[in-house]
């Protein structure tokens, strides 16, 4: 019998360029599936921080034109603090932006319980602090049932005014810029101006201490409110870092961390204040 019939196969060279081949097609496919798999989660976490924002602004947006709501002229209905809080809801100059505002809802010219609106920042749940994430989020407040959660993962809010003067104009500074002011005294008087260079935007060249306005603003003339809403995502990324600086009105924010943030910044018209 002729021995070469008998060597059909493979020799262990063969072997084993055939398995570091075969190695290289698997980390290949692999590495393809986890870029793609990550870069999915990544739109997910990013679509779910979009969505929740844009919810949270556009429910706040709604209730705010609605402020000082007043069809029989009762004066009992307005913009009634805009004093920053802790997350405990206790005042605190130092703390978070909030807003209570009354509206009357069945128009009979009556305070009821339920047309007292409030939103603030808290952590969530209250109740049960040892299951919080430590993350901040977006309460609102209607009536006598405490804070409710709206937007989840809203790690700063930022508000500030534009109001009425005497004769019943918006004020504007030299430039004929709207005026965006703030209480930062939480003497519940409008007091600086955020547009500090008076270019008509509020960013990172202004001063965050704002201008002094010459003198105190009754919260009873504003009649529009710009809103900073700023969210992250609830996941980590050890691959990414966010260190862009946000400016949420008077604050400055750089997280420095593996959350991916998102900002969102809108203006509402309160149709019945500064009449």
């Amino acid at each position: 019998m002729n021995s070469k019939n008998n060597n059909i196969g493979f020799t262990l060279v063969e072997l084993i360029v055939a398995v570091a081949i075969s190695g290289v097609i698997m980390t290949g496919i692999y590495s393809a599936f986890k870029t793609q798999q990550d870069s999915y989660l990544v739109q997910e976490q990013v679509a779910e921080v979009q969505q929740n924002i844009r919810a949270s602004i556009d429910y706040m947006m709604r209730d705010l034109r609605m402020a000082g709501f007043d069809p029989t002229q009762s004066g009992n209905f307005s913009i009634t603090d805009v004093r920053s809080r802790d997350l405990d809801n206790v005042l605190d100059v130092g703390g978070n932006p909030a807003i209570t505002f009354t509206v009357d809802l069945n128009e009979d010219g009556t305070l009821d319980l339920n047309e007292t609106i409030s939103y603030s920042l808290y952590e969530y749940p209250v109740s049960t602090p040892a299951d919080s994430d430590g993350i901040s989020d977006l309460s609102l407040t209607q009536g006598g049932g405490g804070r409710q959660l709206l937007g989840e993962s809203i790690i700063a809010m930022g508000l500030a005014y534009s109001y009425v003067g005497a004769g019943g104009d918006v004020v504007t500074d030299a430039g004929g810029n709207v005026i965006w002011a703030i209480d930062s005294d939480n003497d519940n008087d409008l007091d600086r101006d955020l547009d500090t260079n008076n270019d008509g935007v509020i960013d990172i060249a202004d001063n965050p201490l704002g201008t002094a306005l010459a003198t105190d603003i009754d919260i009873e003339n504003i009649v529009a409110i710009k809103i900073w809403l700023l969210a992250q995502t609830k996941a980590r990324n050890q691959y990414f870092t966010e260190n862009r600086t946000f400016v949420v009105a008077n604050q400055r924010i750089t997280p420095n961390d593996n959350n991916r943030h998102r900002l969102m910044e809108t203006t509402v018209q309160c149709r019945n204040m500064g009449l």
